[in-house]
């Protein structure tokens, strides 16, 4: 159905669904159907036949009785979010209902939304309770889809949002609004290399502790553990690892399957890599990434060989058996990621920090941004500058930090010196230099071409006996 026209020819008349209803108010009483078309003009001609045949005269009384925005809303999510992510439509739900973030609007009719009011709405809802820019702008953009939508029906003639992001353009280029509208504020990577290294070695250590519990002694007989309980340190080692050295996001280690893994010849074969083609957001149904792309993520050497170790512990499964099974993000960082922070002697991470740390870091290894942007499936480069900007450096040239034999870029975070205990937000002044080979006296890692990186500790070739 075409929007409505504008001019008096079409008074009286609104959109409803597939069909144009005829509505106005004579002597008090209240006259409404349908036209039983969609034609504007038919249905013109439908409303005049009519008024002559009711003698009904122009100067009767007409009500417009517009839907109010709550009741829109419904009409919405039943209707026009069957093409959105499941993750995005249940998010739209929850902003939607009459006690959430948008209950501002419930009760207001969909005309009576204008520039004026978002700027009050937005005053009051996300300045004074000190919410991001981000934020704002996500909530901004439900209500572009709900009123949208309403133009689309010929509901409304036309939606108030774009003239109210006009505004908050304006207001953006301000001191303040800059840096209220940072969004590398948000990212929080772990904020020197001795953290990283403790982070890793606590991982490691939980799969070794794990590994340790797998047997018990029951009358001088040994009895083993599920294989759940027995790989469930191992499970979380690698769930870090894919997340630091691969860039995945927390759905996409959810719905790595086994299938996804090109292992290469061997450890220093630059083909060993990541397919990134599918994700579990929240844990939930499979579906595409978040750009809608898939990927291929260079793998590390500590990352290769922990997912051996994982892969033969599980019995060599099927390429679509999923690689972490049983793994729901909320689970991992209400109880593994939380034990290995605490052990590793960490303020509060979210398990998204490692994905940040992955970027800002080998950023400030000198990484390209491209190359990273790549990694991390950005659909643009440009969203990975905003988010990452204050990591590629300063005015101060820095030497990039060089690969050795057999290594790809993500295994530069197992070797940043230890003793660089700055934070990647000042990357400029950060002195790299070319480590040792081997395991030092304090036990921080130098890594060597022709070996595994991983954290100090015995060898874990029997996590796969």
């Amino acid at each position: 159905m075409r929007k409505k026209p504008r001019g008096q020819k079409y008074r009286n008349l609104s959109a409803r669904g597939r069909s144009i209803y005829y509505e106005r108010i004579v002597d008090g009483h209240r006259i409404k159907f349908s036209c039983k078309t969609d034609d504007w003009d038919l249905a013109a001609a439908v409303r005049d036949e009519y008024e002559a045949r009711k003698g009904i005269n122009e100067g009767a009384q007409f009500v417009a009785r517009m839907a109010r925005f709550g009741d829109f809303a419904e009409r919405y999510l039943a209707e026009d979010t069957a093409l959105l992510a499941v993750t995005t439509a249940k998010d739209r739900s929850s902003y939607l209902r009459p006690d959430g973030p948008l209950g501002y609007f419930s009760r207001v009719p969909l005309d009576e939304i204008d520039a004026p009011l978002l700027r009050r709405w937005w005053t009051a809802e996300i300045d004074s309770r000190d919410l991001t820019a981000k934020t704002g702008r996500e909530y901004l953009g439900v209500i572009a889809s709900v009123l949208g939508y309403a133009v689309d029906l010929g509901i409304l003639g036309a939606t108030p949002v774009p003239q109210f992001r006009d505004q908050l353009r304006r207001k953006a280029r301000t001191k303040a609004g800059r840096e209220r509208a940072d969004l590398g504020a948000q990212i929080r990577p772990m904020a020197d290399a001795a953290s990283l290294h403790r982070l890793v070695a606590a991982a490691w250590g939980d799969a070794e502790q794990d590994f340790a519990r797998s047997t018990r002694r029951r009358g001088g007989k040994s009895a083993s553990r599920s294989l759940h309980e027995r790989t469930g340190g191992l499970r979380a080692y690698v769930a870090v690892l894919a997340m630091l050295d691969g860039g995945l996001r927390v759905g996409e280690v959810a719905g790595l399957t086994w299938g996804q893994i090109r292992w290469g010849s061997g450890e220093d074969d630059l083909s060993r890599a990541l397919v990134i083609d599918r994700s579990r957001p929240r844990g939930g149904a499979y579906s595409t990434t978040k750009s809608g792309r898939a990927r291929v993520v260079a793998m590390s050497r500590r990352l290769r060989s922990a997912l051996s170790d994982l892969y033969a512990s599980q019995f060599e499964p099927g390429p679509e058996s999923p690689v972490l099974p049983g793994f729901h993000p909320r689970n991992f960082a209400n109880r593994p990621w939380r034990r290995i922070l605490r052990r590793a002697g960490l303020e509060h991470h979210s398990p998204k920090d490692l994905r940040d740390s992955y970027a800002s870091w080998l950023l400030s290894a000198g990484v390209q941004l491209g190359y990273v942007s790549e990694q991390l499936g950005h659909g643009d480069v440009s969203v990975t500058a905003r988010h990452y900007a204050r990591w590629m450096g300063g005015a101060t040239y820095r030497e990039p930090l060089a690969l050795e034999e057999g290594e790809v870029p993500a295994d530069l975070l197992a070797r940043i010196p230890s003793e660089s205990h700055q934070s990647p937000t000042t990357p400029e002044e950060v002195a790299y230099r070319e480590p040792a080979s081997g395991w030092d006296a304090e036990g921080n890692w130098r890594a060597r071409h022709d070996s595994n990186v991983r954290p100090p500790g015995p060898q874990p070739g029997a996590l796969s006996n």
